[in-house]
């Protein structure tokens, strides 16, 4: 019998298990110290005779990164030489100050360092610290996106005050001069411009790689004095200064020949930003950097080394580029998203003569040119915006599983979750959906449905009023294999398709949200259920639901989810059972007795939860009612098990309350629990699981009652009942909670009567039994009825 894609996926390895534990419990773990210089904070590990190695130095910190656990005060753990070796450092996309690089920063010789888009909010701060730290062996620096805002313009810098716009000219060249070693430089998405691209094309003798993407230079000049080491140039979006145009007929001829004078040049990447709607209207960007394409690559042997080059939003002819292909044989990837060039037949079509199987392509022609499209424009959030949109209707009838595009469209997504992304969040939930749904996600492996559940829930966080894109969501959270197998905080996500149900009204989102509830209720803590189900207007909410059915008389699967996620909230939860009387659930739960005399699936719903609310002592009262009681005498003798099983377990806890506190005339004492016995012995043993309990604790006070035999009897008939059905989870669950003792006493009083002594002793055979080895277990088959001497 063949396996399922999912259940051949690798388990971790040892290593990544004890990563994975220390990333996870470093609370524990650590303790903070004073540090004797400075006197500040930092944390250490308790056990004092730790090292790492610089290779798992710097697996630990991709760990830490991945789980979103890199800050400050983590750093300052990472700081300690003593423990740990970095010569790689990226903490990129993460809440890192100057306080937590500065720690790093002199206490570890590094060749390379990313602190893109970090609360270090200054490139320039970056660059101060790398040289009074000594940092003269650094090869590769990423201070992407440190751009301040404008309240930190006039504040005053390390060396004077901050109002330009660049971020090196600002530094003496004696600073950045320290940085000699750098051969890697990527200062795009900030305030970089032309007098800091003067100085660094001056003062680094070894640059091979720089990226001024997004950037203020308006000219390209300065790079002549790095034509004989330049191999890398990225230019994305290059925007002239704010309020002028500097890009005049006489530039544009001076870009095309300082790029064709790079001839070192392996990637050239000159392509343009645009604005992209949803409705998949594209605007120009204005003021960007204008290079005549065509000029360009047809002067003779122009860029002879290149082997990658992206012109992605430019324009061109198509016998320009079909000639530079052929007189390029050892191009390897061609960017050419956002036109018309990817749908030209030399690119796309495998059939023609002189198409390049070998050339990697980015575009909307076809899904290779999509995919590569999202591999290399992650960082770009309207590239990765305009791939989901064309990925979207090549997924949507998808049958077989694709783990490598579900990883794409992750990545897209995490790099673009802020509120200023909705249309990347849009189109990536959307394709989300139409690769994990139906029967697909049993063939996708449970680390990347976790990474695209954990995801979801975060476009939820962000976006908690948008429609269109919480429906994206419940549509791909309303799945058995992702609510059931797959690891992430269900509280976190009951709580938001919880405020998600509360907010829309749309009655396909009421469905998918009630039974994305009823289901995470079941499997969350009890402090936690309280926590979700004492939210009154949550519980308003599904009794509006509820109600409205009812009125309608309408028995649909949303009624049935609805009842569903009440009762697991309610489940071992005084304070939501309380909350479910004040609003009037016990009411309207009776008219649905009263409605639906026949539907025996929403009888069980009912009496499950209001035997929820039975084993309440201080709500036991409430149930003790003529009206009531006339429902639960009837449906305790139904020839449905289910039914009378919860009606039974009602009148049992009623009863457990003793003979005083009964005071109901119609239906006395005497007269309930005759019938709760003759139910009970009544009972053939189903061959299904009938029920699921969260602990034992509320059976115990039952096994007590030993002037009621037909209480005990229900209590000890519960529990063999599911201990026969699902041993491996409720023998050991009723041996830890001191369950064992309990029975066995039972057992052993003469006051026991012989039926429930009968069960009592198979409840400790089958306890005994699940304590041997598998291979020695016994089968143990339960009594069909509990049966009484006579009946014997």
């Amino acid at each position: 019998m063949g396996l399922a894609m999912a259940d051949l996926e690798d388990p971790p390895t040892l290593l990544q298990c004890c990563m994975d534990y220390i990333c996870d419990n470093l609370d524990d773990l650590c303790f903070k110290v004073r540090t004797k210089d400075t006197g500040s904070l930092r944390l250490t590990f308790r056990q004092h005779d730790v090292f790492f190695h610089n290779e798992l130095s710097e697996m630990f910190l991709s760990r830490l990164l991945e789980k979103g656990k890199v800050n400050d005060q983590v750093l300052t753990l990472l700081s300690c030489s003593d423990m740990f070796r970095l010569r790689r450092v990226r903490v990129r996309n993460t809440p890192v100050g100057l306080e937590g690089l500065r720690a790093i920063l002199y206490n570890h010789k590094l060749i390379e360092l990313d602190v893109s888009n970090t609360n270090v909010k200054r490139a320039a701060s970056v660059l101060q610290l790398l040289y009074e730290s000594g940092q003269d062996a650094l090869q590769s620096l990423n201070v992407s996106g440190l751009q301040p805002h404008k309240q930190d313009l006039s504040e005053e810098g390390p060396f004077g005050n901050f109002e330009g716009l660049g971020a090196f000219a600002t530094i003496n060249r004696t600073l950045v001069s320290r940085l000699r070693n750098i051969r890697c430089l990527n200062v795009s998405h900030t305030n970089f411009d032309t007098p800091d691209l003067e100085m660094v094309a001056s003062e680094l003798p070894h640059l091979e790689s720089l990226d001024i993407s997004k950037t203020y230079v308006s000219s390209l000049t300065p790079l002549l004095q790095c034509k004989h080491r330049l191999k890398s140039l990225s230019t994305y979006g290059v925007s002239s200064v704010q309020g002028r145009d500097n890009w005049d007929e006489d530039e544009k001829h001076s870009t095309e020949r300082v790029i064709a004078e790079l001839s070192l040049l392996r990637h050239l990447d000159i392509s343009t930003e645009e604005t992209f709607s949803v409705s998949g209207t594209f605007f120009a960007s204005q003021n960007q950097l204008k290079v005549n394409v065509d000029n360009l690559l047809c002067i003779p042997g122009v860029l002879p080394n290149l082997t990658s080059l992206d012109i992605s939003g430019r324009d061109l002819s198509e016998g320009t580029l079909l000639s530079f292909l052929e007189s390029h044989p050892q191009l390897v990837f061609l960017g050419v998203m956002m036109g018309p060039a990817c749908f030209w037949d030399f690119i796309w079509d495998e059939e023609y003569e002189g198409f390049r199987k070998d050339l990697r392509v980015t575009g909307e022609g076809n899904e290779a040119q999509i995919l590569e499209a999202l591999r290399q424009y992650s960082e770009r959030a309207v590239y990765v915006q305009k791939a989901l949109y064309k990925l979207f209707g090549r997924t949507s009838g998808m049958e077989h599983p694709r783990v490598d595009v579900i990883k794409l469209v992750v990545q897209g997504m995490k790099n673009h979750c802020d509120a200023k992304s909705l249309g990347v969040q849009m189109a990536a939930s959307a394709c989300l959906y139409n690769l994990t749904r139906h029967d697909i996600s049993k063939r996708v492996p449970s680390r990347d449905l976790s990474d695209v559940v954990n995801l979801t829930l975060k476009a939820m966080e962000v976006f908690p009023n948008h429609q269109q894109l919480q429906k994206n969501a419940l549509l791909t959270l309303c799945s058995d294999r992702i609510l059931q197998e797959v690891r992430f905080d269900r509280y976190r996500a009951a709580r938001l398709v919880m405020h998600c149900l509360c907010t829309h009204e749309d009655a396909t989102m009421h469905r998918m949200a009630v039974a994305i509830i009823s289901i995470l209720a079941a499997k969350i803590s009890t402090e936690q259920t309280a926590l979700l189900g004492t939210q009154n207007y949550l519980q308003v909410k599904l009794l509006r639901i509820v109600k409205e059915k009812t009125e309608e008389q309408q028995v649909d699967i949303t009624l049935k989810f609805t009842l569903s996620a009440l009762w697991n909230l309610t489940d071992e939860s005084p304070s939501t059972c309380t909350t479910f009387v004040e609003n009037g659930g016990l009411e309207l739960f009776m008219q649905i007795l009263e409605v639906f005399p026949n539907e025996s699936n929403l009888h069980t719903k009912v009496l499950g939860l209001i035997n929820n609310i039975a084993e309440v002592r201080g709500l036991r009262k409430v149930l003790l009612r003529e009206d009531f009681m006339d429902y639960v005498k009837k449906l305790l003798v139904c020839d449905h098990i289910e039914v009378s099983y919860f009606a039974a377990g009602i009148v049992a806890h009623l009863a457990s309350e003793g003979r005083e506190h009964w005071n109901l005339r119609d239906h006395s004492w005497d007269q309930m629990l005759n019938t709760l016995l003759i139910a009970v012995r009544s009972w053939n043993n189903p061959t299904g699981e009938m029920v699921a309990y969260r602990s034992f604790h509320p059976f115990f006070p039952l096994l007590e009652c030993y002037t009621t035999p037909a209480v005990q009897l229900w209590s000890v008939w519960a529990m063999q009942h599911v201990c026969t059905k699902n041993p491996d989870r409720y023998c050991p669950m009723l041996i830890e909670e001191g369950g064992e003792e309990r029975v066995k006493r039972l057992a052993t009083n003469p006051a026991t009567a012989e039926e429930v002594r009968t069960l009592a002793e198979l409840v400790i055979e089958l306890l005994q039994d699940s304590k041997l080895p598998p291979r020695q277990r016994k089968l143990l088959k339960p009594a069909d009825t509990p049966g009484s001497p006579e009946q014997e």
